[in-house]
């Protein structure tokens, strides 16, 4: 999913327990979305899709079948390849407009996940015009989920093949507010480095003292 650089702050989150980041271009916090939820979350949004798409495919079959277009519908029902390409139209504009909804206001899934779609630059959203441009991604919704589902296994959250985008854990205790922790083990390695560095000067005064 996204392989963008990703600032690292060294924090953890109180909440999730996840690695604090930073966008690379303004330096706020966030928390990325843990890969299961993240997946389920946009498994739920293709469902939603396949969904719609699916009952206005049927009605549309219906208008067709029962001649209530007129001629638009003789046209449909005497040519195949006229109709595949119309069920298309009607997939691809159901993908456009819910991208839209998801790069405005968000998505069923994101509602459901407590995640967010954002640039990893600045953590602002993509807008309705470029949402819907990306959820066209989704027609290779095979090859996009092989990918989604490996990046859940990594624990990833990296939202479609743009890796421009990231999608943001809501529920985390940085978006909630609450201050980030540093993280033990980081903690740990400097205050082992800050002994050995103090014990240097020792070192160095017993060699001095055996000369």
């Amino acid at each position: 999913m996204s392989r963008a650089p990703k600032s690292s702050t060294g924090l953890l989150d109180t909440v999730t327990g996840r690695p604090v980041l930073a966008y690379t271009r303004t330096g706020e916090r966030y928390v990325r979305k843990a890969g299961w939820p993240h997946f389920w979350g946009r498994a739920l949004d293709a469902v939603v899709v396949f969904a719609v798409a699916g009952i206005l495919m049927a009605v549309l079959n219906s208008l067709i079948q029962n001649l209530v277009l007129g001629s638009a519908s003789l046209a449909l029902l005497a040519s195949n390849g006229l109709f595949l390409a119309t069920l298309a139209a009607v997939w691809f504009l159901v993908l456009f407009a819910y991208g839209m909804i998801m790069g405005s206001t968000g998505s069923l899934g994101d509602a459901a996940a407590g995640m967010r779609s954002v640039r990893i630059a600045d953590g602002t959203t993509s807008g309705a015009w470029l949402g819907g441009w990306r959820a066209i991604c989704w027609s290779f919704a095979p090859l996009y989920y092989l990918v989604a589902f490996a990046s859940a296994l990594s624990g990833g959250g990296g939202d479609t093949f743009d890796a421009k985008f990231t999608a943001v854990d809501l529920r985390s205790g940085v978006s909630q507010g609450a201050a980030p922790v540093r993280d033990p083990q980081l903690a740990a390695a400097d205050q082992a480095a800050a002994e050995q560095h103090h014990q240097l000067p020792n070192l160095y005064n017993n060699g001095n003292r055996r000369g």
